[in-house]
């Protein structure tokens, strides 16, 4: 019989054996976790560094790509905004600048008509106005842009006119005359109003200028003529208007009523003014020519009319000659002014003592002429009355005279609508005006 021994230590060192020799063949096996739970310090230096993947590159990538558009982006938005800060500057720079430029045009233009116009208007007035100018404000610059009105007065021989008829007014203000300026020359060309249209040309020297002005066609016993004013003025030292010629160009007039061929050039009147130290005309001398419709025609004086004038506290005296003489046109007239140059009363006295008159003018608050009333030899014969509807849409005549006759007891009894052509009655007993018919 055999026996058999067993060592139990034996056994449990087998048995731990085969325990432990499965655990180190894995270690060796492409199974394990490639010694992540083992120990192992050759492997300490690789685990010290990151391994970054492609997707983590990737987004690292965008990122520092969003970034450097941001930072492009803002700077593209501060150069297009220091862009239009600097355009906005610029131009308004040069808005400022063609502000003042223009406003500089403007106030050299209105220096320049300042300056001219005076001188113009003046000698212009004079051309056409047998009445003596004695008085013109200055033109003065309005604002920025403006001129304020011409205004002159004239010592008027008619006292039948409403309105205000010694003021003559140009318009330079709200509804300013037309100027035509040649730029280059630096010459105004022309001024046009709805009351004078006058064309200017200049000669060499400057104290001599040519006023042109509208034509016309009139009629004679020897057919009709085409004809056109023209004035030339001559100036003294001072820029005072010393003599005007006016002269009358005479053409053909055609078939369809234009100019044709000229004729010939008649020399129609002659002014000659003096002043004194004040500017003020003590002399006005008017020689009329005759007449004539052919050249052929001699061209001889008609008459010689002067006017001798002094002025004291807004009394103006002005002594009138006729040559050949006439003692019955020829006298002395007064005209007498308030201190805002309205006229209050005009008298006149003739050589041969048969005109002995005065007239009173009365204003209404418009400072237009409300009565004319005339007084001859110290009785009031009759009088010259208006009626204005200027503010009233509907009516008919803007402007009504009515003829007043006084009889001698100061009262009128008849009285005559020059615009309409009725004229009433007043009753004897009753003192009430009658209709209008």
């Amino acid at each position: 019989m055999i026996r058999i021994k067993f060592n139990f230590r034996h056994v449990f060192l087998i048995l731990a054996g085969f325990m432990i020799y499965p655990q180190l063949s894995a270690q060796r096996t492409p199974d394990t976790l490639k010694g992540r739970n083992i120990y192992n310090p050759g492997k300490l230096i690789s685990e010290d560094t990151i391994s970054v993947s492609p997707s983590e590159n990737l987004r690292m990538q965008l990122i520092r790509d969003s970034v450097d558009a941001l930072l492009q982006f803002i700077r593209d938005s501060i150069e297009v905004r220091l862009k239009f800060i600097q355009d906005s500057i610029m131009a308004r720079e040069k808005f400022v600048r063609d502000s003042i430029q223009r406003r500089q045009r403007i106030l050299d233009s209105l220096n320049f008509l300042r300056a001219e116009l005076p001188r113009l208007l003046d000698a212009s007035l004079k051309t056409v106005e047998e009445q003596i100018i004695v008085f013109n404000n200055k033109i003065n610059i309005v604002g920025d842009s403006a001129l304020n009105n011409y205004n002159c007065i004239i010592l008027p021989f008619k006292l039948n006119e409403p309105y205000a008829s010694w003021k003559l007014t140009v318009n330079l203000y709200d509804n300013p005359v037309k100027i035509n300026i040649d730029t280059l020359k630096h010459k105004i060309l022309s001024i046009k109003s709805p009351f004078f249209n006058f064309y200017y040309n200049y000669g060499i020297q400057n104290n001599i200028i040519r006023i042109n002005e509208e034509s016309s066609i009139v009629s004679n016993r020897s057919g009709k003529f085409y004809k056109i004013p023209f004035d030339s003025v001559f100036f003294d030292r001072q820029g005072r208007v010393s003599k005007i010629k006016r002269y009358i160009h005479f053409y053909q007039v055609t078939a369809n009523y234009q100019r044709g061929a000229p004729l010939f050039i008649h020399l129609s009147q002659v002014k000659q003014f003096e002043y004194n130290a004040d500017n003020l005309i003590t002399r006005h001398q008017l020689v009329n020519f005759c007449e004539r419709w052919d050249d052929s025609e001699e061209n001889k004086v008609c008459n010689i009319i002067t006017y001798t004038l002094s002025m004291q506290d807004r009394i103006y005296t002005l002594s009138k000659h006729n040559d050949p003489v006439n003692e019955y046109a020829s006298g002395t007239f007064t005209f007498e002014f308030d201190n805002m140059y309205n006229l209050k009363v005009v008298s006149f006295k003739n050589i041969k003592n048969t005109e002995d008159w005065k007239c009173f003018i009365d204003l209404n608050r418009d400072w237009f002429v409300s009565r004319y009333a005339f007084q001859n030899k110290g009785v009031v014969s009759n009088a010259l009355i208006f009626n204005y509807y200027l503010d009233d849409p509907g009516a008919k005549y803007k402007v009504e005279s009515i003829s007043c006759t006084y009889e001698g007891d100061g009262v009128s009894y008849y009285q005559r609508n020059n615009t309409t052509g009725k004229s009433r009655t007043r009753s004897r007993i009753t003192g009430e005006w009658g209709p209008w018919e």
